[in-house]
């Protein structure tokens, strides 16, 4: 059975090998004929399902002579984690998946910080918020200075999960918590003094580069420090 395709065809060609180097790539909208002959997948001699994002099932098709497979399926059935980043139109497939709970300050540190303090847990360092110790974290000071911190996350996750307050004998000052995903700002966080910490979600979809910035909110420019613990990526 042929069919008719209007739009962009992407997908892993059985046989095709990925090298460094100069790439060849247009950006078009052309009509092709493909042809769909109930193609199976087999790994390990088991008959599989390959399934897009939103779990529905796609089919291999075959396109001058060439059996294209789904990115994400295939790369599911091998056990690789997937992502894609729109603002780059770029796929990026990598060995191992990221488990939930996954901490930040272990598989990807800061690369760059000012007025910043990084705690381990694994180092036997942490910091108190609330009356409650956190570590895996870390400790930005005196907004007034703009402390900001930068990651490289390398396009691996979808999100960053914490919990954020004042730190104990710190200061309790209103803050503003920004949050830049490759230049972008994607999230302020406003930190108000004498309110609990509190866990919060930030979208970083898949980015490369996450900087935080802290501001002074309030207009009592005394000392005082943000903390961020228990930071997990997923």
């Amino acid at each position: 059975m042929k069919e008719r395709l209007q739009g962009l065809v992407a997908g892993i060609a059985i046989g095709a090998m990925c090298t460094t180097g100069a790439v060849f790539a247009k950006t078009a909208i052309e009509t092709i004929e493909v042809s769909y002959d109930d193609i199976k997948v087999y790994k390990d001699n088991v008959l599989c399902e390959l399934r897009d994002a939103n779990g529905s099932i796609i089919e291999p098709f075959i396109y001058n002579g060439t059996t294209y497979m789904p990115v994400r399926g295939t790369a599911n059935l091998a056990d690789m984690q997937v992502t894609w980043n729109g603002a780059s139109k770029s796929v990026y497939l990598w060995d191992t998946m990221v488990p939930d709970g996954t901490y930040l300050m272990e598989v990807c540190p800061p690369y760059d910080y000012d007025a910043c303090e990084t705690f381990l847990q694994s180092e036997g360092q942490s910091f108190s918020m609330g009356g409650q110790k956190y570590s895996n974290g870390f400790q930005m000071f005196d907004p007034s200075s703009n402390p900001m911190i930068y990651f490289n996350l390398n396009s691996k996750y979808s999100n960053i999960d914490f919990t954020i307050g004042h730190v104990d004998s710190e200061g309790d000052q209103d803050a503003d918590v920004n949050f830049f995903v490759d230049g972008r700002l994607v999230q302020t966080y406003h930190v108000t003094g004498g309110e609990l910490p509190k866990t919060v979600s930030v979208p970083v979809s898949y980015g490369l580069q996450l900087k935080i910035v802290v501001e002074n909110a309030d207009d009592d420019w005394n000392s005082s420090d943000i903390g961020f613990g228990n930071v997990t990526v997923r």
